[in-house]
Parts: structure tokens; C-alpha cells; sequence
């Protein structure tokens, strides 16, 4: 008999009474009850016998179905788990098991380290090249409501640099360190004192 595609795969969970509603995930494995202090309620976790798959309830109780997006056609878009047939780079197509370093995270997978430093690499060439083009300077970054790299004229976000005064980055596209400093505007706002009961 032909095994089914993951994607049309419903294989029922007898551990799991199909009363018990309180599922949560961690990686592949699917825990339910977790710190509950119901003693009829005992936490269980359980890993699904195929990776790409976790438990969905049913009517009729629990499930393993597929979570992986990319099997049932949703490519470019989140997954929180991915099939052992599609856990490869994003870019190239190398399978996680052949990879030799840690990878960089996707938003549809992962990327391996050799892609994602030519793609940085290129990113960083053609910003680079644009700024000469365009005779970037210094004096295009002052007084600006973003942080732009005085060397390659990308934004840099940096949500986390709120203070007044000096802050030493790094640019994410062309990896050189500059100054940023930020300065705020003082505005004032006057209002007439109002006294109780007299009304201005």
C-alpha cells in the first residue's frame, strides 16, 4: 500500500484523551498540560513519529497532521515546522544534515552560512558601488529621522539607541563602524492655570 504525502497525513494519538484542550509546542514536540495542577490532567509530551508533523484536536480526539508550509504548496511564508524532505536553505537547497556550520534563520527556513555570506557580500558590493555613484558623503547623514551609514547610505535600525549623545555602531550592509549621535528638539506647551470652580 502506497504511503499517503505528509501533506494529507491524519494518524490519531490514543495517548492523548480527546477531552484535553491545553496544547502547547516546543520544537517537534507537542506538550500537553503543561504546568497544570489538575492531577487528572498529567503533563504529557510526545514527538511526532515523523518530523514536519504536529497534534491538532479533532472532534474526534487528537491528531498528527502536517505543519510543514512549504508541503502543502505555501512557499516564502512561516513555518514553524518544517518535513525532513524540505529542512534545506532557502537559497541552495542544501538538506540541514550536510550543513558543516550553524545556519542564519528565514522567515521560510533557514539559509546556510556560504549563501548568506555571498548575499551579504553582494548587498554590501552594490550598496557600496550606488554611494560612489551617487557621491554619498558624510553631510547626507546629518539631522536625519534614520540612522544612514556615512560610508554606503544604507538605514540602519537600531530600535534600541534612544539615549542623547555618542553611539558607536557597526552597519549591517557594508560592515564599517560609525558615529551616530542623537540629538532631540525642545518644545514647549503653555496652558492657562484653571482653578476649581472658576471656569476662564
Amino acid at each position: 500500500m502506497m504511503k499517503p504525502a505528509l501533506k494529507d497525513t491524519k494518524l490519531f494519538i490514543p495517548e492523548i484523551p480527546k477531552h484535553w484542550t491545553d496544547r502547547t509546542r516546543s520544537g517537534h514536540r507537542n506538550i500537553w498540560n503543561h504546568d497544570s495542577d489538575d492531577p487528572n490532567k498529567p503533563e504529557i509530551s510526545l514527538t511526532p513519529p515523523e518530523q514536519g508533523l504536529y497534534a491538532v484536536r479533532f472532534e474526534g480526539g487528537w491528531y498528527w497532521v502536517c505543519g510543514c508550509e512549504v508541503c502543502h504548496g505555501n512557499t516564502g511564508v512561516y513555518s514553524y515546522i518544517v518535513c525532513h524532505d524540505h529542512d534545506r536553505c532557502v537559497t541552495c537547497g542544501t538538506h540541514r544534515e550536510d550543513l558543516t556550520d550553524a545556519p542564519w534563520g528565514r522567515l521560510a527556513g533557514f539559509q546556510c552560512k556560504p549563501c548568506a555570506e555571498k548575499e551579504h557580500a553582494d548587498r554590501k558590493a552594490e550598496a557600496l558601488a550606488k554611494a560612489r555613484e551617487e557621491n554619498h558623503s558624510e553631510i547626507d547623514c546629518s539631522y536625519e529621522d534614520s540612522i544612514i551609514c556615512p560610508t554606503c547610505a544604507s538605514v540602519n535600525e537600531r530600535e534600541e539607541l534612544h539615549e542623547v549623545g555618542t553611539h558607536r555602531i557597526t552597519c549591517d550592509v557594508c560592515d564599517e563602524t560609525f558615529n551616530v549621535d542623537i540629538e532631540y528638539e525642545i518644545r514647549y506647551t503653555a496652558t492657562n492655570i484653571r482653578e476649581s470652580g472658576n471656569a476662564l
